[in-house]
């Protein structure tokens, strides 16, 4: 649970989670103060860590997030996930893709016949990454479904409607190495990094918040490498070193009790427990 201080009006959801979770982790950046203050100089970064004679530790947080995913699932709320469909013996679970739109994908005269076919041939799910010429896996993708999965039977028909899962099980060093030179390589990593080559600091610290509705928001199960030895298994670890200014970057999931990581220059990167 996030702490709550007089400060917060100044960060967002995000930078308060990266200010918890650095304090937790790391001794040396307890009591992180606000620099960046709604209606100060703009371009400053957002937490600073003191010491004695000075600051000692700049950080500036950013997110990474799915825009379109969020807009989904906001559609979904709006609309309501669960509602009935007659004409169907079962309840289904349905998922989106992060390009469907609610209200095409929920209409009756679209779902259900597709729904109501995978119940006369005794399916219990399906998914839009088959053979593309199967009549199926053309009507989902024709919907934007990712997958529907049959949930019960005997029950009256019905439909629960979400966003699908992100397969956060591939996020491997060489995927993470990746994604990260992407992102730094963006407008939005650009802007993080000149904001910490400004800072008068002896160390700069990066920090993405991974919000669940993101690729690789559910977590960091790095996987583990298959020439490890039984008993002896290691993390595929990232391997890319990330450009000055930066002597520290964290990657934290934004849920409780899950996996993160921590990149210090000259030491690589470590396996954190958020």
């Amino acid at each position: 649970m996030m702490t709550l201080r007089p400060d917060d009006e100044h960060l967002d959801l995000y930078e308060r989670w990266a200010r918890d979770c650095l304090e937790s982790l790391e001794p040396r950046l307890r009591q992180l103060r606000v620099t960046d203050r709604k209606g100060g100089p703009p371009g400053l970064h957002d937490l600073e860590a003191g010491g004695p004679d000075g600051p000692v530790a700049a950080i500036e947080v950013t997110s990474a997030v799915e825009p379109q995913r969020l807009g989904v699932e906001s559609e979904i709320r709006q609309r309501g996930s669960s509602f009935p469909m007659p004409g169907l013996a079962s309840r289904w679970s349905v998922r989106l893709t992060d390009q469907a739109r609610v209200r095409v994908a929920s209409r009756h005269d679209k779902l259900q016949p597709l729904l109501s076919d995978l119940e006369a041939r005794g399916a219990r799910y399906a998914h839009d990454r088959g053979d593309y010429r199967d009549p199926v896996v053309k009507r989902l993708r024709e919907l934007r479904i990712a997958a529907v999965y049959r949930l019960s039977a005997g029950r009256g028909g019905s439909v629960v409607m979400g966003t699908d899962a992100y397969g956060g099980f591939e996020w491997d060093g060489p995927a993470i190495d990746a994604w990260l030179d992407e992102f730094l390589a963006s407008d939005q990593g650009a802007n993080k990094l000149a904001k910490l080559g400004r800072a008068n600091t002896a160390e700069r610290h990066l920090v993405i918040v991974l919000d669940s509705f993101s690729q690789p928001g559910i977590g960091i199960p790095l996987k583990l490498s298959s020439r490890c030895d039984a008993g002896a298994a290691a993390y595929v670890m990232p391997s890319s070193d990330p450009p000055a200014p930066l002597s520290h970057m964290w990657l934290l999931p934004m849920a409780e009790g899950s996996e993160g990581l921590r990149w210090t220059r000259g030491s690589g990167w470590a396996v954190l427990a958020v």
